[in-house]
């Protein structure tokens, strides 16, 4: 074989100085193509968190590609981890639900946010963009956490403090006595003027069909009942009967201050019987308040509170919300993570918390001289995200009438099991709650569910 030629001098010099000249130019190729965004929630129509991508990409001349994902959050889950598994998913940033971190963590579908977060963000909401590892996976996007919404105005009429009962126990005796005496009253009115009587009003509702709600509902109540939100096991120290006495405990409000209709509610539902002046106490998040403003008079017919406390005087709620997180094969990086920052900043969460939103960031929730300024004009405010036809009820300048009740259900609030088998838990805890609320005694499924879960969450099936 004959050698190749050398290359002249000049030639060789040439050469070296184009390879040097491409490793040392200072910043890799740009980024090109629109970033993809995948979401479960449609932020493709109105709403602030379309005009905050808006405005992103007016101030920086990128474009965001937003895939909207199923309607369902199992069949969400479901197309995002296979995507991501595939190696080859086409997205860039993904809006997950809080309770998916880890699972997505752990299966290689996100990848670390380098550099962790800031303090401003609330230490009780980054505990959900944080695996099981103890890695940052993820930055809170909108958090949220479960608040008591009561009619003032009844409570009232029947001689109550217009403040909510301060324990469950003290709920469950108010919710019997006051309904018990509206329901006399209507009925003797509805009589008296020859009329059917109105609905009955029940004591409280809340979302007790099986899915995630259920699981949430569960959670707190075993909470309630003691139970410890960061231990890993339901059968050890002080968690052992939490798990049991907490199920025990919405069956006792099912049967008692509880229509059983409840069985089948949802976060909707629940709200349109709240709304409709069927239930005296409701269990929901923030973003419902807007839509039940449409009926009720804020502040006057009713208000929230954080859910009432349990026996040490501490009150806790289950934390909701999506979290943002890079996909493990995005292409465009350094877009994702630039689109991530922005819609994640004081100023954008400002305007989160001022359209109807849990804000993420503990200064969104300052007072007028000290708050982050929304940069989004007033006239978007009027857009809302809240179901059909409902626009938020705070004033386009200013946060929701419940911001402060809001902050302290927040810092008080706790992360759903961070585990990578979270789904098989929350499956586990569906079924088996839901027959138990749906028997007529007896303790055998409440006692096998500690176990159970146990094996669900450290994956054993």
């Amino acid at each position: 074989m004959r050698a190749r030629a050398a290359l002249p001098a000049a030639a060789l010099a040439l050469l070296l100085t184009a390879a040097v000249g491409g490793c040392t130019s200072g910043r890799p190729a740009p980024e090109q193509g629109p970033i993809v965004l995948a979401t479960g929630s449609d932020l493709s129509s109105s709403g602030v968190r379309q005009d905050l991508i808006h405005a992103w990409e007016r101030r920086t001349g990128r474009t965001v590609r937003i895939v909207k994902l199923p309607d369902t959050a199992d069949a969400q889950r479901s197309q995002l981890l296979a995507a991501g598994q595939s190696g080859n998913s086409g997205y860039d940033v993904l809006n997950i639900d809080v309770a998916w971190t880890a699972e997505f963590a752990a299966a290689h579908v996100i990848r670390p946010w380098d550099g962790g977060l800031d303090g401003d963000f609330l230490p009780s909401v980054v505990k959900t963009a944080t695996g099981d590892d103890g890695k940052i996976w993820a930055v809170p996007f909108n958090t949220d956490a479960g608040l008591l919404y009561y009619r003032k105005d009844i409570l009232k009429k029947y001689h109550h403090s217009a403040e909510p009962p301060s324990n469950w126990g003290e709920l469950k005796n108010v919710a019997v006595e006051v309904t018990n005496a509206y329901n006399r009253e209507a009925a003797r009115a509805a009589k008296a003027a020859g009329k059917e009587p109105p609905p009955t009003l029940y004591g409280m509702v809340a979302q007790l069909r099986p899915y995630e709600g259920l699981t949430v509902n569960t959670l707190e109540a075993a909470w309630a009942n003691g139970g410890n939100p960061d231990a890993t096991s339901f059968g050890k120290g002080e968690q052992i009967g939490a798990l049991q006495m907490g199920v025990a405990e919405l069956k006792g409000r099912l049967d008692t201050i509880m229509p059983h209709e409840a069985t089948a509610m949802d976060e909707t539902e629940s709200r349109r019987w709240f709304a409709d002046g069927r239930a005296l106490f409701l269990r929901n998040w923030p973003v419902e308040y807007a839509s039940i403003a449409e009926k009720l008079t804020p502040l006057v017919q009713f208000d929230v509170a954080q859910l009432p406390a349990r026996p040490d005087g501490r009150r806790m709620s289950v934390l909701g919300g999506q979290n943002l997180a890079i996909a493990a094969d995005s292409t465009h990086p350094s877009g994702a993570r630039a689109l991530i920052e922005a819609l994640t900043d004081p100023e954008s969460e400002r305007c989160l918390l001022e359209r109807g939103f849990a804000a993420t960031r503990s200064s969104a929730y300052r007072t007028a001289g000290g708050a982050p300024h929304c940069p989004l004009p007033p006239g978007d405010a009027q857009r809302g995200e809240h179901g059909a036809g409902g626009a938020p009820s705070a004033p386009p300048d200013g946060p929701p009438p419940y911001t402060q009740v809001l902050k302290g259900a927040l810092l008080a609030a706790e992360p759903r099991p961070r585990s990578a088998h979270y789904q098989t838990f929350s499956k586990v805890v569906q079924i088996r709650v839901s027959e138990y609320l749906d028997s007529q005694g007896g303790t055998a499924i409440a006692d096998e569910l500690a176990k159970e879960a146990d094996q669900a969450l450290s994956g054993r099936e």
